[in-house]
Protein backbone atom coordinates (compact mmCIF):
# COMPACT_ATOMS: atom_id res chain seq x y z
CA UNK A 1 0.00 0.00 0.00
CA UNK A 2 1.03 3.74 -0.55
CA UNK A 3 1.06 5.56 2.11
CA UNK A 4 1.77 9.34 3.42
CA UNK A 5 3.85 10.17 5.57
CA UNK A 6 2.19 13.96 7.45
CA UNK A 7 4.16 15.98 9.29
CA UNK A 8 2.81 14.96 12.79
CA UNK A 9 4.13 11.64 12.55
CA UNK A 10 7.32 13.30 11.66
CA UNK A 11 7.14 15.70 14.57
CA UNK A 12 6.13 12.65 16.83
CA UNK A 13 9.05 10.97 16.05
CA UNK A 14 11.32 13.82 16.87
CA UNK A 15 10.16 15.37 20.66
CA UNK A 16 10.39 13.84 23.43
CA UNK A 17 7.11 11.92 24.54
CA UNK A 18 6.47 9.63 27.85
CA UNK A 19 7.53 5.85 27.22
CA UNK A 20 4.24 4.34 26.61
CA UNK A 21 3.91 6.88 23.59
CA UNK A 22 7.10 7.29 22.09
CA UNK A 23 7.33 3.48 21.79
CA UNK A 24 3.56 3.36 19.87
CA UNK A 25 4.89 6.03 18.03
CA UNK A 26 8.04 4.43 16.99
CA UNK A 27 6.43 0.79 16.28
CA UNK A 28 3.44 2.11 14.32
CA UNK A 29 6.90 3.90 12.24
CA UNK A 30 8.70 0.47 12.13
CA UNK A 31 5.36 -1.24 11.10
CA UNK A 32 4.95 1.56 8.17
CA UNK A 33 8.35 0.57 6.87
CA UNK A 34 7.21 -2.61 5.12
CA UNK A 35 4.74 0.03 3.20
CA UNK A 36 5.53 1.96 0.46
CA UNK A 37 5.76 5.46 1.87
CA UNK A 38 5.69 9.42 0.68
CA UNK A 39 5.90 12.67 1.57
CA UNK A 40 5.99 16.18 0.10
CA UNK A 41 8.18 19.06 0.82
CA UNK A 42 5.66 21.55 2.10
CA UNK A 43 4.99 18.29 5.21
CA UNK A 44 8.63 18.02 5.84
CA UNK A 45 8.64 22.40 6.27
CA UNK A 46 5.26 21.83 8.42
CA UNK A 47 7.65 19.12 10.93
CA UNK A 48 10.80 21.56 11.16
CA UNK A 49 8.67 24.81 11.70
CA UNK A 50 6.34 22.83 14.51
CA UNK A 51 9.29 21.19 16.20
CA UNK A 52 11.18 24.08 16.74
CA UNK A 53 8.19 26.55 17.51
CA UNK A 54 6.06 24.11 19.87
CA UNK A 55 8.63 22.05 21.23
CA UNK A 56 11.62 23.73 21.33
CA UNK A 57 13.50 21.18 19.30
CA UNK A 58 16.33 22.98 17.17
CA UNK A 59 16.33 22.68 13.31
CA UNK A 60 19.66 20.98 13.42
CA UNK A 61 18.30 17.99 15.29
CA UNK A 62 15.01 18.10 13.13
CA UNK A 63 16.77 18.11 10.18
CA UNK A 64 19.34 15.11 11.20
CA UNK A 65 16.09 12.71 11.90
CA UNK A 66 14.63 13.72 8.53
CA UNK A 67 18.25 12.89 6.75
CA UNK A 68 18.70 9.82 9.37
CA UNK A 69 14.96 7.95 9.77
CA UNK A 70 12.70 9.51 7.05
CA UNK A 71 14.43 10.29 3.66
CA UNK A 72 16.22 6.72 3.38
CA UNK A 73 13.36 5.47 3.82
CA UNK A 74 9.86 7.94 2.23
CA UNK A 75 10.03 8.94 -1.32
CA UNK A 76 9.43 13.08 -1.56
CA UNK A 77 6.78 13.32 -4.09
CA UNK A 78 6.74 17.20 -6.51
CA UNK A 79 4.56 19.42 -5.64
CA UNK A 80 2.99 21.43 -8.03
CA UNK A 81 0.64 23.90 -10.50
CA UNK A 82 -1.70 20.32 -10.59
CA UNK A 83 -1.23 19.87 -7.05
CA UNK A 84 -2.53 23.61 -6.44
CA UNK A 85 -5.58 23.19 -8.73
CA UNK A 86 -6.91 19.82 -7.40
CA UNK A 87 -5.97 21.48 -3.75
CA UNK A 88 -8.77 24.06 -4.03
CA UNK A 89 -11.30 21.63 -4.78
CA UNK A 90 -9.95 19.39 -1.88
CA UNK A 91 -10.64 23.56 0.18
CA UNK A 92 -14.02 23.97 -1.13
CA UNK A 93 -15.37 20.11 -0.87
CA UNK A 94 -13.65 19.41 2.15
CA UNK A 95 -12.97 22.88 4.01
CA UNK A 96 -9.43 21.23 4.52
CA UNK A 97 -6.39 23.80 5.69
CA UNK A 98 -4.55 24.93 2.51
CA UNK A 99 -1.70 22.78 3.50
CA UNK A 100 -3.91 19.45 3.80
CA UNK A 101 -5.16 20.14 0.92
CA UNK A 102 -2.10 20.46 -1.17
CA UNK A 103 -1.13 17.04 0.71
CA UNK A 104 -4.65 15.50 -0.29
CA UNK A 105 -4.25 16.47 -3.79
CA UNK A 106 -0.41 15.19 -3.68
CA UNK A 107 -1.37 11.82 -2.87
CA UNK A 108 -4.27 11.53 -5.27
CA UNK A 109 -2.57 12.66 -8.06
CA UNK A 110 0.54 9.88 -6.92
CA UNK A 111 -1.95 6.95 -6.72
CA UNK A 112 -1.52 7.07 -2.87
CA UNK A 113 -4.20 5.25 -0.66
CA UNK A 114 -3.92 6.33 3.01
CA UNK A 115 -1.81 8.66 5.48
CA UNK A 116 -0.05 8.57 8.56
CA UNK A 117 -1.25 11.62 10.55
CA UNK A 118 -2.78 12.18 13.66
CA UNK A 119 -4.65 14.99 11.92
CA UNK A 120 -8.36 13.52 11.86
CA UNK A 121 -9.59 16.30 9.55
CA UNK A 122 -8.51 13.74 6.65
CA UNK A 123 -11.24 11.52 8.22
CA UNK A 124 -13.95 13.52 6.65
CA UNK A 125 -12.28 13.30 3.12
CA UNK A 126 -11.96 9.82 0.23
CA UNK A 127 -8.14 9.35 1.72
CA UNK A 128 -7.90 6.35 4.84
CA UNK A 129 -6.17 7.76 7.92
CA UNK A 130 -3.84 5.65 9.88
CA UNK A 131 -2.35 6.51 13.06
CA UNK A 132 -0.44 5.12 16.46
CA UNK A 133 -2.75 3.85 19.35
CA UNK A 134 -0.98 6.29 21.61
CA UNK A 135 -3.17 6.36 24.81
Amino acid sequence: MKVFIDASLIVYLNVPLPENEAKAINDFYRNLLQEDLYTDILALDEAIYVSRRKYGITIQETLELIDKAILPNVEIIPLGEAEYTKGKEHMLKYGLKPSDAIHLAAMDNNGIQAIATEDKDYDKTHIRRLWAHTK
